[in-house]
């Protein structure tokens, strides 16, 4: 079987950043998206498997490097692969493109996670998850890195308390959602006038409605570290880069 999904969309108003381009948050929607239709093509994403086998996907890692620019109106091509797959985990590789160009690329790992006790699945739990689905040769030419910095009190930006409107059906805080209260603490006069060059996020544990997080941040120049918490215990990590 076919381990790859291919839309063509037309960039909308709502999918733009305040440069009309498609940024941060705009780019990791349209991957989420994608890769929910990757798996609502296998007949086997959670909104289908909650009721049935108690298990949905959920993202542990999350990279993007931009090349270039998708603006309003634009025509765009969002492709996503399979190119990695062990018992408990998998990869997806994930482009957009305009015109053929490369605009940004995407390498994505999941997990299956059981729905009732929080747990990871083996993907073998699932049998809608096709046993001969196709594994592609990976192309992006990065890797994950190992987020291992710890940010301090020093660096703590702001307190936020999760609401209905930031959780998901899978009953938690969505995985954009965290990558909106980190970019909501960037100036909007660097988002201006620097360009994205990379992003990567890794989630670690999962937060709920009136929860209580706190957002650290650290800036090194053009490359900012964050760090989200609820009480002492890590969230989220990531790191953002910007360029000239």
């Amino acid at each position: 079987m076919d381990g790859e999904i291919k839309q063509t969309i037309k960039v909308l108003s709502s999918q733009t950043d305040m440069n009309t381009k498609v940024g941060l948050i705009e780019s990791c929607a349209l991957f989420q998206d994608n890769m929910c239709e990757f798996f609502g093509n296998l007949k086997c994403d959670g909104v289908y498997l909650v009721p049935i086998r108690h298990a949905f996907w959920a993202i542990t890692k999350n990279k993007i490097r931009f090349c270039g620019d998708a603006c309003w109106r634009d025509i765009v091509d969002v492709a996503t692969r399979l190119t990695k797959l062990s018992g408990v985990r998998l990869n997806l590789e994930s482009r957009i493109e305009k015109s053929g160009v490369l605009v940004a690329e995407c390498l994505q790992e999941l997990c299956a996670m059981d729905s009732d006790t929080r747990k990871l699945r083996l993907i073998s739990s699932i049998p809608e998850f096709p046993k001969d689905i196709g594994v592609s040769e990976k192309s992006c030419d990065f890797e994950f890195e190992k987020l291992d910095f710890e940010l301090s009190e020093n660096d703590f930006v702001k307190e936020t308390v999760i609401s209905a409107n930031n959780i998901d059906f899978f009953g938690h805080t969505n995985n954009i959602e965290y990558v909106k209260l980190m970019y909501g603490t960037i100036p909007s006069n660097i988002i201006k006038n620097y360009r994205l060059k990379e992003f990567e996020i890794h989630y670690i544990k999962e937060s709920r409605e009136q929860d209580t997080l706190k957002i650290f941040r650290r800036d090194e120049n053009s490359r900012y570290l964050f760090e989200i918490k609820k009480d002492d215990i890590t969230l989220c990590k990531a790191i953002l880069k910007f360029e000239n």
